[in-house]
């Protein structure tokens, strides 16, 4: 498809003068000359729909196709400026050119050479850096997109608020890169050119409208997603569920970093992000749309969540604690866990790791021809820890001890940290396998368990009772995994501290199982 893309003129500001022509009268005195604040490339609408932002060039970009033309034009401020003569230049005649007038015309290419349009204002002037350019690419042949896939961040939008849509082209070396929005129902929402959907307000609490972007090479290919657009109702009660609370003896973790409080409201089907969150403590935590996120700079204590409904005043509160020294990671958000293999490589190989709720698959690596390794590490910049209050340690895993073929393995708990001043490293008790107990699971899984009141670090000794102590590397080694001349796979099910057995033997109960105390 072969196109001529008229713009006609080079526009002055308020004046409608034509710039490559525009000229004052020389015999004007140069005390009372008025040279030129800035000058903009003017380009056609129909152009400009085309152009795209090419990321790794971090420039926008004009695509033609051999033999169009694009009629360009420009604007120079001040409308009073006395020196109104610009120059049209073309940095690769034979990717493009462009007359004196601006006419621009794609010339040859395949896609990836490019010239760079530029409007400046006339020699006399050239040295003021004042100009405006485009960059043009050209290919000899249309390549026309065949599908679109249109996306967008959730599938329903409140009225007055904003959604942003997103497209992608197949194939992928399209010609033209962009395309036009539109929507089925301009009272519902509307969306602008850049794919932002706007909601509109309506008698219909939850009424349906279908976002199309259409491509512009002319094959009429479209791609559809249908949102559902909520009218605002504005909150008359909302009440925080209490299962969190301080109040029945929840304690908070740090280490879990957000806190997602569940909540009613009254009317149900209300606005929701109406409702006004406030923290007592944004040292601790800070609370938005009913999502409280942690601090995560050691900052702990009790702090009130607040949701309050604006119009009518109603507000329900919960009080939470966020508790030294508790770790407790789970493994129950996809997009927020902070333990998994300390990401080793070798032989060719490397370690990995799969998430799934309530537990993460280590994949070890090869250590050497009979030998595997997988460690297990807390990729938190920081953990903190408290012997005075937490001093169980305790990890949840598969023992590869277990495995058929298996005949050795040494799993060590390692750790640099500080507290009070004084540092606290290397492996807890001495090197390998120096857990205080082994309880094996009725599911074959192992709950290693470590005491930090008994136990000492192999520099800095037994940790404080009073205090917090900071650690920046906390991982579990396990290596020399034998005789293996293979990957192998093992599981942990959760990383967390206790105030004393009887806490951690309960937790087990609580998952349903029973357990063998091995050691």
């Amino acid at each position: 498809m072969k196109r001529t893309f008229i713009y006609i003129g080079c526009l002055l500001m308020a004046a409608g003068t034509v710039a490559t022509s525009c000229s004052e009268d020389e015999t004007a005195e140069l005390s009372s000359s008025i040279y030129p604040g800035n000058v903009e490339m003017v380009i056609p609408d129909e152009a400009r729909q085309l152009i795209y932002t090419d990321k790794d060039l971090e420039a926008s970009v004009l695509p033609l196709v051999k033999g169009e033309t694009v009629q360009l034009g420009c604007i120079i401020t001040p409308d009073d400026a006395t020196f109104k003569d610009v120059v049209w230049t073309s940095s690769n005649e034979q990717v493009a050119t462009v007359d004196a007038d601006g006419l621009l015309k794609a010339v040859s290419g395949d896609g990836t050479g490019f010239s760079v349009v530029q409007v400046a204002p006339d020699v006399s002037y050239s040295g003021s850096g004042i100009a405006s350019s485009l960059r043009v690419v050209v290919v000899n042949n249309l390549v026309p997109a065949t599908s679109i896939a249109v996306a967008s961040s959730a599938d329903e939008v409140y009225a007055g608020e904003k959604l942003q849509f997103s497209f992608s082209l197949q194939p992928a070396d399209v010609t033209y890169k962009t395309v036009k929005w539109s929507s089925s129902n301009d009272r519902v929402a509307t969306v602008d050119d850049n794919g932002v959907v706007t909601g509109v307000e309506s008698e219909d609490n939850h009424a349906k409208v279908t976002i199309t972007a259409t491509t512009l090479d002319g094959s009429a290919v479209v791609g559809s997603k249908e949102i559902t657009v909520n009218r605002k109702i504005q909150p008359t009660e909302v009440t925080i569920d209490q299962n969190y609370s301080l109040d029945n003896g929840y304690m908070c973790a740090i280490g879990e970093k957000v806190l997602n409080l569940g909540y009613t409201t009254v009317p149900e089907d209300c606005t929701k992000s109406l409702i006004e969150w406030t923290s007592s403590d944004e040292t601790i935590a800070t609370v938005a749309n009913g999502v409280v996120t942690f601090n995560q700079k050691g900052v702990f204590g009790r702090v009130t969540i607040t949701a309050v409904c604006p119009e009518t005043g109603n507000s329900s509160s919960i009080q939470l604690h966020l508790a030294e020294g508790l770790v407790r990671e789970l493994f129950h958000d996809k997009n927020n866990y902070g333990w998994y293999n300390a990401k080793q490589s070798g032989n060719g190989t490397e370690s990995s790791h799969v998430w799934s709720y309530g537990k993460v698959t280590v994949t070890t690596y090869t250590h050497n021809a009979t030998t595997q390794r997988g460690d297990f590490r807390c990729w938190n910049p920081k953990t903190w820890l408290h012997a005075g209050n937490y001093p169980i340690f305790a990890i949840r895993m598969d023992d590869l001890r277990d495995m058929e073929g298996v005949t050795a393995r040494n799993i060590t708990l390692d750790a640099s940290g500080t507290c009070d001043g004084n540092k606290y490293s290397g492996g807890l008790d001495g090197n390998n396998n120096k857990w205080l107990h082994d309880y094996k699971c009725s599911d074959g899984s192992h709950v290693f368990i470590y005491d930090l009141q008994s136990q000492k670090w192999a520099t800095g000794e037994l940790l404080p009772t009073g205090s917090v102590a900071e650690f920046t590397t906390l991982q579990f080694k396990y290596a020399d995994i034998k005789t293996l001349d293979h990957q192998v796979d093992y599981n942990v099910y959760w990383v967390q501290t206790f105030k004393n057995m009887d806490d951690l033997k309960k937790y087990i109960e609580s998952e349903g199982l029973t357990y063998d105390v091995i050691k």
